[in-house]
């Protein structure tokens, strides 16, 4: 086949298979999709209810530490953001949870670090339209003692804790508010019985982390582990 049809599409309607080569077989491709791909990481990094976010500065350093240019980062400037990177060619995405604990956060090296939670997105981008976008997500989780000093390297504006039911879906930045709602959805399918299950949350929208976090734990705390 050619990459002239929609991800996942051939002629015949049929699936086709992420076998990205110039010398894929017929059910592969031999170009990336118009629409794009992405792996990524993302750090959920909690001390006891609290979240770490960041803010982006206008950095240099972002290109090195996460692949992204300076247009990029303008765009997700304007709100909060999950500690993340884009997987190197080749990495581990265990590796890539350690480098951004370790080198964009410059977090302590002894820290602990979860088994992913995988999640994708499948969506028509602003960019390209009439075309679809494949987002394969990887959430890691890492708690820190409470009282940890945190510091705020030159290529984010803030370092934050936000207490993780009061912060609002409309502080974040594009699409990081989708990525926080699937985790606390994952959250919510592995905690105790008394929480509903994940399906409770796929026919009715959240749209705040307080409303999510109010679901998921009856009004309780919700604690998480790594």
């Amino acid at each position: 086949m050619t990459s002239s049809l929609p991800i996942g599409i051939e002629d015949g309607g049929e699936s086709t298979f992420l076998w990205m080569a110039p010398f894929a077989p017929p059910k592969g491709w031999t170009n990336v999709p118009r629409g794009g791909m992405c792996l990524s990481a993302f750090l959920f990094v909690m001390s006891e209810r609290k979240i770490l976010l960041g803010k982006y500065a206008d950095h240099p350093a972002w290109e090195q530490l996460c692949g992204m240019d300076n247009k990029h980062i303008k765009n997700n400037s304007r709100g909060w953001t999950i500690p993340a990177s884009h997987l190197k060619f080749g990495e581990d995405p265990r590796d890539t949870a350690r480098r951004i604990g370790e080198q964009i956060l410059t977090l302590d090296k002894g820290l602990v670090y979860s088994e992913p939670y995988v999640k994708t997105f499948f969506y028509e981008p602003a960019i390209a339209p009439g075309e679809k976008h494949f987002d394969v997500l990887f959430l890691f989780e890492a708690s820190v003692k409470a009282g940890v000093k945190v510091h705020t390297p030159p290529w984010y504006e803030a370092l934050e804790w936000f207490d993780i039911g009061t912060v609002q879906c409309g502080q974040f930045a594009r699409q990081h508010e989708d990525v926080m709602e699937s985790w606390l959805n994952h959250v919510a399918a592995n905690t105790p019985s008394q929480t509903p299950s994940s399906d409770s949350f796929a026919r009715k929208p959240i749209r705040t982390v307080t409303e999510i976090v109010t679901k998921v734990s009856n009004g309780e705390t919700i604690q998480v582990t790594t």
